[in-house]
């Protein structure tokens, strides 16, 4: 199992590369939920520093794309040396006829968030021979681990950090402040939270970006007590660091990469950062009910 990681700021690569075997980074243009939009020159930058390092480099560019956009994302790839990157994490099929059509179908990685909930979907896409998919983020443990069996290319997994629950591609927050004929300073902020009347004591992280409004859950999912269950079958693991820094990446990695848990310096992240941590959905299986029966 690979271990990847977001960043802030590119003087990063040097330091955390001694924990992770590679970075993920977007632009706000095409990517969303970015810790930061990186400009054309700085992902060029980015490439000599992860070659230099011998790290992997993934770009993120996720958004849902109108035509208008998928245009424009075939002229940003034709910007960027495509064969440097290991991989290209796209949430819109559309995304992925666009990277084929420039001969990249390897450099696929596909992450519809929440879809890809059983075998049948996770390898819906495996005859397009593209790189790989993120397994959904809401099942338990063991219907990962049963995916995983039947994979039929890499499973990507996001194994800590704020998972997002939420996503419009309205400008929620714009709206509201235009509503109430109040100054909008909060777009791409990272430290917005919502707080409701009866749960006052647990905010959901918000961010609205170019992409759109975004709720996250409140607590951060972990998945560092369970390595040893799924290091046999993911084959990338993420660390997502939005709404922190990269101090916190320092802190993080090195459990990670040594797979040991260091609770003295769990709880020093946790009151530092005033945070919680949970399992997510590892034991929590996802039941729907009906709001009623239909009476013969």
């Amino acid at each position: 199992m690979k271990l990847l990681t977001t960043i802030y700021n590119l003087e990063s690569i040097e330091t955390l590369s001694a924990y992770v075997d590679g970075f993920l980074i977007g632009n706000h243009l095409f990517g969303t939920r970015l810790t930061k939009s990186f400009e054309v020159s700085e992902i060029l930058e980015a490439i000599d520093l992860t070659k230099k390092y011998h790290k992997e480099l993934f770009l993120v560019c996720n958004q849902m794309f109108n035509d208008d956009q998928l245009d424009q994302f075939k002229v940003f790839l034709q910007s960027l040396p495509i064969v440097e990157f290991s991989g290209i994490v796209v949430a819109d099929l559309g995304a992925t006829r666009v990277i084929s059509s420039l001969g990249f179908n390897d450099k696929v990685i596909y992450n519809p968030e929440t879809l890809l909930a059983n075998v049948y979907d996770f390898n819906f896409l495996a005859d397009k021979n593209i790189q790989g998919v993120y397994i959904a983020k809401e099942i338990t443990l063991s219907d990962i681990t049963s995916i995983a069996s039947h994979k039929k290319y890499k499973m990507f997994m996001v194994g800590h950090g704020h998972l997002n629950m939420f996503y419009s591609k309205r400008q929620l927050i714009d709206n509201f402040m235009q509503f109430n004929e109040t100054d909008h300073l909060y777009h791409e902020r990272q430290d917005l939270k919502i707080i409701e009347e009866n749960r006052k004591n647990d905010g959901y992280p918000i961010l609205e970006d170019t992409a759109g409004t975004h709720v996250f859950r409140s607590h951060v999912f972990s998945a560092l007590n369970h390595l040893n269950d799924i290091k046999d079958f993911v084959d990338y693991l993420i660390v997502d660091t939005i709404f922190k820094d990269d101090a916190y990446s320092k802190k993080i990695l090195p459990m990670y990469h040594l797979n040991q848990v260091n609770k003295d310096e769990i709880k020093w992240i946790q009151e530092k950062y005033k945070e919680t941590w949970d399992d997510g959905f590892f034991f929590k299986k996802t039941i729907y009910k009906s709001k009623g029966t239909v009476n013969d």
